[in-house]
């Protein structure tokens, strides 16, 4: 008769979802520092939590290993003993682990919280995830006195605290972490709402960035064998509780770290002909227009236009004038509070002909006598609603 084995399920199931974790990941971290070039606490965050579900695999399958999957009738004392010992491990990996991928989603949606009460929302479901992970990981590590006791039963004497308590933990845990999942589900509707993008952008952005919460499905799914960690046949009545835990922390990882891709979704949705520039009235600069090649527009030294900025030059009337080959002038200005409406200021060193025609003919002294020259330029405001013109070189002023 063939011996039950339910440790290659398990197997399988940690081998693809932390392949795909470890690739999400990777992936997040490249966009992070490649292309943002801003790696921050949630990065690495995640990056701890994709660290302890790879331990948390690797001890997981030296369970199926050992006998994790089988029943109790099937194994020896040792093989039972380190099933028992991967399990130990596995507790306290799990929670870690958890907690440092909650941890990393609120603080990614902490980046684009705007409003206090947001903000607040988000710092007590991360405050719940700790204290309940906190928790169970304590009193996992300290269920058994002394510890080892936990899975060595036959070579030393001490005690255990009932495994209801630990089913019980288990609940409880899973309570808080449906409602932080659903917390961190519900909350980015309301931040990428606001946010300045089309609304097809918007749309296409909830689903990505709440992909943090479907882990909750896992622990849904959990639930109903959470029970069975009463059961004397512990690796084989287990083996399901195991496997949704395997599942849980590699949607969390997989999809905390695809909500963070929003670089590489907007190169795709614009390659698609999708439009994902900010729309309405902005208080700067951003999203205007599609930045310049090199050639397009001169280095800083060489743009003249530069220089006629109105926060650099006030706008006035210059007057010049010089005598002989001397070339000395004097510059006389009729200064003028700045506006906001000035956008810029031009000046040109054209003659009017008629101006000087008038100070030639005021002159005390004819100017071909004394080898005076006047020369009048003339000052304009170009305003707000000119911006769009042309300027130097053909480039609008900016």
């Amino acid at each position: 008769m063939a011996i039950e084995n339910r440790g290659p399920e398990l197997l399988g199931v940690n081998i693809a979802f932390v392949i795909t974790a470890v690739f999400a990941c990777a992936l997040r971290c490249w966009v992070r520092i490649h292309m943002v070039k801003a790696f921050g606490r949630d990065d690495w965050l995640m990056v701890f939590a994709t660290i302890f579900f790879i331990m948390y695999a690797t001890s997981s399958n030296l369970g199926v290993k050992y006998g994790t999957g089988r029943h109790r009738a099937d194994l020896t004392t040792e093989g039972y003993q380190n099933g028992r010992h991967c399990w130990f491990f596995c507790y306290l990996l799990y929670a870690a682990s958890m907690m440092c991928s909650k941890l990393s989603i609120g603080f990614l949606l902490l980046r684009i919280s705007v409003t206090k009460i947001h903000t607040w929302i988000l710092y007590l479901a991360m405050l719940i995830s700790v204290v309940a992970g906190g928790v169970f990981f304590f009193v996992c590590l300290f269920q058994c006195s002394p510890v080892s006791y936990m899975w060595d039963r036959t070579s030393q004497s001490g005690r255990c605290v009932n495994d209801t308590l630990i089913a019980v933990l288990a609940y409880i845990y899973s309570a808080f972490s449906i409602v932080s999942d659903f917390t961190f589900a519900i909350i980015p509707a309301f931040l990428v709402w606001h946010l300045q993008l089309k609304r097809r952008a918007k749309v296409a952005l909830i689903p990505l960035i709440t992909m943090g919460c479907v882990a909750s499905a896992a622990v849904v799914a959990r639930l109903p064998f959470l029970k069975d960690f009463n059961s004397p046949d512990f690796l084989w009545a287990t083996i399901d509780i195991a496997i949704w835990s395997t599942v849980e922390q590699g949607l969390a990882i997989t999809a905390g770290s695809l909500a963070t891709l929003r670089p590489l979704f907007f190169i795709a949705m614009q390659r698609l002909g999708l439009n994902t520039r900010p729309t309405g009235k902005r208080p700067s600069a951003y999203g205007m227009s599609v930045p310049l090649t090199p050639n397009a527009i001169p280095s800083s030294s060489q743009r003249p236009y530069d220089k006629l900025r109105p926060d650099t030059y006030k706008p006035g009337t210059t007057v010049q004038t010089t005598q002989g080959s001397d070339e000395k002038g004097v510059l006389q200005h009729d200064e003028f509070s700045k506006s906001p409406q000035w956008f810029t200021t031009v000046e040109r060193k054209e003659p009017d002909n008629e101006s000087e025609q008038n100070l030639k003919n005021k002159s005390p002294r004819n100017s071909e006598e004394d080898g005076m020259h006047i020369m009048v330029s003339r000052t304009f405001h170009i305003m707000d609603e000119e911006r769009g013109s042309p300027g130097p070189h053909g480039v609008p002023y900016r």
